[in-house]
C-alpha cells in the first residue's frame, strides 16, 4: 500500500522566531473567527483559547524583550494588537447574541478579562 503524501514530502519553512509566532496567531485566529467540526458541521469559536494563545503570545514577548531584531519586535507588537482588537471584538459580539446561540462546548467566560486585553499591562 501506497500512501499519497507522507510527513517527509511536506516542505515546511525553517523554524525561526516570526514563523513560530505567526504559527501561534494562526491558531488565535482559528479560535477567535472558528472552524468547522468536521463531524459535526458545527462552526467551533472559543473565546477561552484564543485568550490563552494572546496570552502565550504577550508572555513571549515579556520574556523575550530586548533579545528580537527590529523586524521581530515590531511583527510581535502589531499582531498582538490586532489580535487583542480582534478578541475585544469577538467577546463584543458575544455579548450581543442571544444566549440560546451560544454552543455548549464555547467558553464565554471574558468579562474580567476585556478588561486585560483594553488596558496596558502595569508590570514592569
Amino acid at each position: 500500500m501506497e500512501e499519497n503524501t507522507t510527513q517527509e514530502d511536506v516542505k515546511l519553512p525553517p523554524i525561526d522566531f516570526i514563523t513560530f509566532i505567526t504559527d501561534l496567531i494562526t491558531t488565535a485566529h482559528l479560535y477567535l473567527q472558528g472552524f468547522r467540526d468536521p463531524e459535526t458541521e458545527e462552526v467551533i469559536v472559543n473565546l477561552g483559547l484564543a485568550k490563552r494563545m494572546i496570552d502565550t503570545i504577550e508572555m513571549l514577548e515579556e520574556k523575550t524583550k530586548g533579545n528580537l531584531t527590529a523586524p521581530e519586535t515590531n511583527y510581535l507588537a502589531n499582531s498582538l494588537y490586532e489580535l487583542r482588537m480582534n478578541y475585544v471584538r469577538a467577546v463584543n459580539s458575544q455579548k450581543d447574541q442571544p444566549e440560546q446561540d451560544t454552543p455548549e462546548h464555547e467558553e464565554v467566560n471574558e468579562d474580567s478579562d476585556t478588561a486585560d486585553m483594553t488596558e496596558p499591562s502595569s508590570e514592569e
